[in-house]
């Protein structure tokens, strides 16, 4: 459903609002631009709101940020603010607010500091009212989108998680509009994971443009509904990831959450997620699942400026001893998303001695 929401000489900007039951619950995604008010009426439905912002959109986007009428509480975000310690500080400003089961907390930032806050929102009380207001195009296509929350333990990335929804998601484009094109490329691999495992033609879509092109509210519109509309079809068939459906959507995450873990999150989660889906493209294809498609996604990945890794530089069994601890691993054996082709995945069982053969036949040839 689209509604009008701003007009100026330039374009019309139509407010879009989806609505799907996951586990039960009714989720409300509203995507556009100007969406202040909307977010103001949902906050006020719950007497007392706290808002947990990223301190980076203070100064950046002041205006909007205070046109948000609830509290603020100011967090330094990124993956070092997914811990134990954030999540105490989180907790301690709950209590010293008098937050109570029908009141509600939200975040206003990226997908780290929606990690955190929806991790505190799912145990607070056992369970508090949340509010997601996604800030990069990361966390807009994906991360704000089916439930999963976690913060880190010990250098393991999401060690620690429960699967808890929002009441509702605001993606408001005035925040990407203007942002550094490095940061978009994070969200624009996701959105092409989504594509790829779900879409042809959305691929097709990401084909025959590039980073320059998509910079501008119309089309980062168009991504961010086609992506949400994906991940929202495949988390409503498996919330709990316990019937390998949700899996589809770690297509590239099992090699890159294993590449964060190993260069200490020096490299971007959405660098780590592209470099992840070409390499598991390409053992799906040494595996005999699929037809060789490694390349093609290397070129989608290259016309959006995302930094293509050489391998060549990582030690292959330190890398496999960060897989072994994905939550996709059963019996010895990792259940991979294998590609075979656009908009084609399954999920196989291979073996880590396969992956290290592969890997070095990878790095070999690069």
């Amino acid at each position: 459903m689209k509604s009008i929401v701003k007009y100026n000489t330039l374009t019309l900007l139509l407010m879009e609002k989806l609505e799907k039951s996951i586990n039960g619950k009714n989720i409300k995604i509203y995507i556009g631009s100007g969406l202040e008010n909307e977010i103001n009426s949902s906050m006020e439905k719950y007497m007392k709101n706290v808002s947990f912002v990223s301190y980076a959109l203070k100064q950046l986007y002041k205006k909007k940020i205070n046109a948000i009428s609830s509290f603020k509480y100011f967090l330094r975000d990124g993956e070092a603010s997914k811990s134990t310690k954030y999540f105490n500080i989180i907790v301690r400003k709950l209590i010293s607010m008098e937050i109570e089961r029908n009141n509600s907390i939200s975040y206003i930032g990226g997908g780290t500091l929606g990690d955190l806050i929806g991790y505190s929102a799912s145990v607070y009380k056992r369970g508090i009212h949340l509010i997601g207001v996604p800030t990069t195009l990361l966390a807009q296509v994906d991360s704000s989108i089916g439930g999963k929350n976690a913060i880190n333990f010990m250098n393991l990335k999401n060690a620690i998680g429960t699967f808890y929804n929002p009441d509702v998601v605001f993606d408001d484009v005035d925040f990407l509009v203007e942002s550094d094109p490095t940061i978009l490329r994070d969200g624009i691999a996701e959105a092409i994971k989504m594509a790829l495992v779900r879409d042809g033609s959305f691929f097709d879509y990401f084909l025959r443009n590039n980073i320059d092109s998509v910079h501008n509210a119309e089309s980062l519109e168009h991504i961010i509904s086609r992506s949400v509309k994906i991940k929202l079809d495949v988390v409503s068939e498996d919330f709990y990831d316990t019937k390998k459906v949700r899996y589809l959507l770690n297509f590239g995450h099992s090699i890159g959450h294993a590449l964060e873990s190993y260069t200490g999150n020096r490299i971007s989660h959405g660098t780590a997620v592209a470099n992840g889906m070409i390499l598991e493209s390409y053992i799906a294809y040494k595996s005999g699942f699929s037809q060789p498609f490694h390349d093609i996604i290397r070129t989608a990945v290259s016309a959006y400026g995302i930094p293509l890794i050489d391998f060549r530089d990582i030690e292959t069994d330190q890398l496999l001893s960060y897989i072994k601890n994905d939550k996709k691993v059963q019996g010895g054996k990792l259940n991979m998303v294998m590609l075979n082709g656009s908009g084609r995945a399954e999920i196989g069982e291979i073996e880590f001695s396969q992956l290290r053969r592969y890997i070095n036949i990878y790095r070999d040839n690069l």
